[in-house]
């Protein structure tokens, strides 16, 4: 169970870099220490809080979950999908000429499982578009991250409240109503040292992005 969440959480932050550096694809970023445990404990908050409420939802609900956890995971699959159609764009052409078109659709599909599996668990820090033949979207859209948060928030409120009144205790052996109100509690934490990264702590934020920290060649 540890290795698995030190897993997740260092993916989730190597996401953030990766986020970080393709926006500034141009310039030499660094974070510093203070940036880099900010991220830290946001991920780690996130993570766990999200980890441990899921499994506590599937513990309490059984099978009853499935269609829930399904329903969350197909919408995640789905959304670039319905994107990529709504805008009515074709298959990134230099994707095409390097492998056959079957080949560039089961590359779209592995990398939007890999995608949705991300985000099923935390914010992947990037947003997958499958009209662009560099898959990833630099504009880093926080309407995106706000939409993204809000409906997790929503989720996680209701899987806790489902725990809570089906056989919490029955689980744990303790006080459930406590436990459910330290998961919400963490996830909110995670929330506010998310925004404070964003907000403070983010080389779009300081002088870290400018000219002059261009890498030369």
């Amino acid at each position: 169970m540890t290795f698995a969440l030190t897993s997740t959480t260092y993916g989730a932050i190597l996401c953030n870099i990766l986020a970080i550096q393709i926006k500034y694809d141009d310039y030499k970023i660094n974070l510093q220490a203070l940036e880099f445990i900010c991220i830290t404990i946001w991920r780690c908050l996130e993570i766990t809080s999200r980890l441990v409420i899921l499994v506590l939802f599937s513990a309490s609900l059984k099978l009853r979950a499935v269609p829930f956890m399904l329903g969350v995971l197909m919408i995640l699959l789905l959304e670039p999908w319905v994107e990529f159609w709504r805008s009515g764009a074709k298959f990134p052409r230099d994707t095409e000429n390097n492998i056959s078109r079957v080949g560039t659709l089961a590359m779209l599909m592995l990398v939007t499982i890999l995608y949705a599996g991300i985000n099923f668990s935390c914010w992947s820090a990037v947003t997958l578009r499958l009209a662009d033949k560099e898959l990833i979207d630099k504009s880093q859209n926080r309407g995106h991250m706000a939409l993204h948060y809000s409906i997790r928030l929503i989720e996680n409120v209701v899987m806790v409240v489902a725990f809570r009144f089906q056989g919490g205790k029955a689980i744990l052996y303790c006080c459930d109503s406590l436990i459910a109100l330290q998961l919400i509690i963490t996830y909110l934490l995670s929330i506010g040292f998310m925004l404070l990264f964003h907000q403070y702590l983010h080389p779009g934020w300081s002088d870290k992005a400018l000219p002059e920290y261009v890498e030369t060649a």
